[in-house]
């Protein structure tokens, strides 16, 4: 399961937050409005399904023995990474390096699997400034 980034996150409290408000709007509007007109039920609804997402979503916060294990995993992840990896130079001007863009392609499908758990981790780990995979590429 992918966990929510932090902005995405904040997206579905925002708009949880605003069908809330709708909801408390037509519960204070009179009869012979245009609230009669919307279905509270799917509002309701509409929240409870946000609700969800964000709970089964949201990155459970590591503690203890399993932090210290996700810890050493990121560092394993890191070196792991950074095989192959081509530098920020190559990226920046694959014109003057011939063969930087079937590298970093050929890099992308080895570690694709590595890449996603480190992004796993990352949320976990640091839920509101996970590191990126681009701080492990060398300058040169």
């Amino acid at each position: 399961m992918e966990y929510l980034s932090l902005s995405e996150r904040e997206g579905l409290e925002g708009e949880k937050k605003e069908l809330e408000a709708t909801l408390a709007e037509l519960a204070q509007s009179g009869a012979g409005t245009q609230a009669e007109g919307i279905d509270r039920d799917r509002l309701r609804g509409e929240i409870k399904r946000l609700d969800v997402a964000i709970g089964e979503r949201t990155a459970p916060s590591a503690r203890g023995a399993e932090k210290d294990r996700l810890v050493k995993e990121e560092e394993e992840l890191e070196e792991i990474l950074k095989q192959g990896m081509p530098t920020s130079y190559e990226m920046r001007r694959p014109s003057q390096n011939p063969g930087a863009v079937r590298k970093h392609m050929n890099w992308t499908e080895r570690n694709l699997a590595n890449v996603e758990r480190y992004r796993t981790i990352q949320r976990i780990l640091r839920p509101n400034e996970p590191k990126s995979v681009e701080n492990l590429r060398k300058d040169k």
